[in-house]
C-alpha cells in the first residue's frame, strides 16, 4: 500500500508571461519566494547518504583522468538545485603532501586531507573534501602531477527523479585478488531495478582485465569483465561501471559487490588490474510506485475562490502525492478575468480535436483554466485527456496576444470567422513570442506537438446559439509526431468549450491569479488555480 507523503520541497518561482505581471502603471515584476526546507547533511564527507523517494535528492557522478593533466577545472552542469559537492582526488606512486587545496568556481579554497585506503594495492592515496554548491571544481597543484590519478566530483541535487539513492563512501584498493563489501539500499513495497555505480580509479589501458559482481539475498545478480585499454576521458585513469539488477525483492536492504582481479581467472588469459575506489558505491533503486503510478498530486487547503481583505492574507496551500515527492511552480498574478474550461450544450463528451493525427482524434478537458491579464493578453492552460485512454492526453500552455473585438480584429487582418453573430466575439493571436507547449502523458509521454505559425490560428470568446453561452474556442495549426508517426501537414486543433465559474475583475477590488504546476516523480502534472479578489477600498 501507497504511503501518503506531504512534500516540503518548493521550487522557486517562475511567472507568467516572461517573469513579469501587468499593472495599471505598467510592467510589474510579482516574483516571489515559496519557502524551502532543505534536507540537512551533517556529512563530513565520509558516512555516505540515504534517501527515499520522498526525499527528491539525485547523486550525480562526474569524473576526469589527471595523470599530467594539472591545472584542471572539472565542469558542473546546473547549478540551481545543488545541494553540495563531494571532491575526491586519488594519487598512486607519490602525492604532493599531507593536504591539497581545491578550489570552487569563484576561487574559494577547500582543504583536503591525504587518506590511505586499505586493501591489496601500494603507494595509493586519495584526498577527500565538501564543497557547496558551484559550477566547477578546480584543482591547480603541479607537484607530483605525473602521479595524479583522478578527480571525482560527487554532485548532490535537488531532483525529483522517482528513485531513492544511497552511497557509502569508500578506501578500499586491490591488485591480483578479490576484496568484497556491501551496501545498504531503500526497501520498498514490491519487486524494483538496482542500479550500481562504481567509480574506480588507478586503472591503466595496458589490456588487463577487472571483474565485477553485484549481489542480493534474493538471488537477484549482475556482473561484467572488462578489459582496460582506453578511458572515456583524458588519457588515465578513472571509469565508472555501472550494473543493473532487475526485480530486486522489495525487502532487499543491502547489495553485496565483489571486485575480482586475480591473474588469469574469471576466463581471462592475462593480469589484474590494481585499482583503487576510495570514492563512493552509489546505488539508484527506482521506487516501485512510480513505475506505474498514474494519480495525480493532491492539494491540501486549496479553494477555487477566495475573498481577503489584504493581500497579506493569502493562505498557505501545500500538495502531497501518494508515491513520491512533488516539485512545484508557482505564480501570481493581476488579471481582469479568470475562467474554467468545460464541455458545452452540443459537446458534451469532447470539446478538443486534434484533426490528423493517428489514432484517436478526441480529446476533452480534465481541467482547463483560462486566464486574461490586465493588458489584455490570455491564456489557456490545464490538462486534455484522450477520450479513449483517459491515463494518456497533453498537459498545455497557450498564449494569445491581446483580445479584441470583431471590427478591430478584422482591421488587424484577423481571420474572418463563420459564426452567424461574429461582431458580437472577441478574439486574439496566438503569440507565437512566448513558449506554447504541449507535455504528453501516459502513452503520449514521448510524442511531441508544436504550434504553427501560420494562418488561420485565433482564439474566439463569444455567444454561439448552437454551443450555448458563454462559448469559448480556439483554431490552432499545428505538427508534430504521435506514435511514430508525422502529423499532416495542413492540420489543426480545434476547440469548442464553455466557460464556468468565471471570476472577473471588480470596481474596488483586485482579482488575483495564483497558479500552481505540481509534478510527481512519475511525471504526473497537476495545475490548480486559485482565484483570489483582494478588496482594495
Amino acid at each position: 500500500m501507497k504511503k501518503n507523503y506531504l512534500t516540503e520541497l518548493f521550487v522557486l518561482v517562475l511567472l507568467l508571461s516572461q517573469l513579469t505581471a501587468f499593472a495599471n502603471e505598467g510592467l510589474i515584476v510579482t516574483s516571489k519566494e515559496v519557502p524551502i526546507k532543505s534536507n540537512t547533511f551533517t556529512s563530513t564527507t565520509d558516512p555516505g547518504w540515504s534517501y527515499t523517494c520522498d526525499d527528491g535528492i539525485e547523486v550525480e557522478l562526474l569524473s576526469l583522468g589527471l595523470k599530467n593533466n594539472v591545472p584542471v577545472s572539472l565542469s558542473i552542469g546546473d547549478t540551481k538545485d545543488i545541494e553540495r559537492v563531494v571532491v575526491e582526488i586519488v594519487y598512486k606512486g607519490n602525492n604532493p603532501g599531507s593536504t591539497i587545496e581545491i578550489e570552487d568556481a569563484d576561487g574559494n579554497k577547500y582543504t583536503a586531507s591525504r587518506v590511505v585506503p586499505t586493501g591489496g594495492s601500494t603507494n595509493v592515496w586519495y584526498y577527500r573534501t565538501e564543497l557547496p554548491a558551484t559550477s566547477a571544481v578546480n584543482y591547480n597543484n603541479t607537484t607530483q602531477a605525473s602521479h595524479a590519478q583522478s578527480i571525482l566530483a560527487y554532485v548532490f541535487r535537488k531532483k525529483n527523479n522517482g528513485t531513492s539513492s544511497s552511497g557509502v563512501f569508500t578506501a578500499l584498493s586491490g591488485y591480483n585478488n578479490i576484496e568484497t563489501t556491501t551496501i545498504p539500499i531503500q526497501t520498498d513495497s514490491g519487486p524494483r531495478t538496482v542500479t550500481v555505480e562504481l567509480p574506480i580509479s588507478e586503472l591503466t589501458p595496458d589490456g588487463r582485465y577487472i571483474h565485477i559482481e553485484v549481489s542480493a539475498a534474493d538471488g537477484s545478480f549482475a556482473e561484467l569483465t572488462e578489459t582496460i585499454d582506453s578511458f572515456p576521458s583524458g588519457q588515465c585513469c578513472i571509469k565508472v561501471f555501472e550494473l543493473k539488477m532487475s526485480n530486486v525483492a522489495g525487502n532487499v536492504d543491502e547489495i553485496e559487490i565483489k571486485i575480482d582481479t586475480r591473474t588469469k581467472k574469471n576466463g581471462q588469459t592475462v593480469n589484474g588490474q590494481s585499482w583503487v575506489m576510495g570514492g563512493a558505491i552509489k546505488t539508484n533503486v527506482r521506487c516501485s510506485c512510480v513505475e506505474n503510478d498514474t494519480e495525480l498530486p493532491t492539494a491540501n487547503n486549496f479553494q477555487d475562490y477566495i475573498l481577503l481583505e489584504d493581500l497579506s492574507q493569502m493562505p498557505e496551500v501545500t500538495f502531497s502525492d501518494n508515491c513520491s515527492a512533488v516539485t512545484i511552480e508557482y505564480q501570481e498574478y493581476k488579471s481582469r478575468e479568470s475562467c474554467d474550461i468545460d464541455f458545452n450544450t452540443t459537446n458534451t463528451d469532447s470539446n478538443v480535436t486534434f484533426n490528423g493525427m493517428p489514432g484517436n482524434t478526441d480529446y476533452s478537458w480534465s481541467k482547463g483554466h483560462y486566464v486574461q491579464v490586465l493588458d489584455g493578453s490570455a491564456k489557456i492552460l490545464g490538462r486534455i485527456r484522450n477520450n479513449t485512454d483517459t491515463n494518456s492526453g497533453w498537459d498545455v500552455n497557450l498564449y494569445f496576444e491581446t483580445v479584441m473585438g470583431y471590427a478591430l480584429w478584422i482591421n488587424a487582418g484577423g481571420q474572418a470567422p463563420t459564426a452567424a453573430d461574429k461582431d458580437r466575439h472577441k478574439y486574439g493571436n496566438v503569440d507565437f513570442t512566448k513558449t506554447n507547449d504541449f507535455t504528453g502523458f501516459g502513452a503520449n509521454a514521448t510524442d511531441n506537438l508544436a504550434l504553427v505559425n501560420s494562418n488561420p490560428h485565433y482564439l474566439d470568446i463569444g455567444p454561439r446559439d448552437q454551443f450555448g453561452y458563454p462559448s469559448v474556442a480556439f483554431y490552432l495549426a499545428y505538427s508534430g509526431n504521435v506514435n511514430g508517426q508525422a502529423i499532416p501537414s495542413g492540420q489543426h486543433i480545434e476547440m469548442d468549450g464553455a466557460f464556468t465559474k468565471c471570476v472577473r475583475a471588480r470596481d474596488g477590488a483586485d482579482l488575483w491569479v495564483r497558479e500552481w504546476t505540481v509534478t510527481d516523480a512519475a511525471g504526473n502534472t497537476a495545475v490548480f488555480i486559485q482565484r483570489v479578489e483582494v478588496e482594495v477600498y
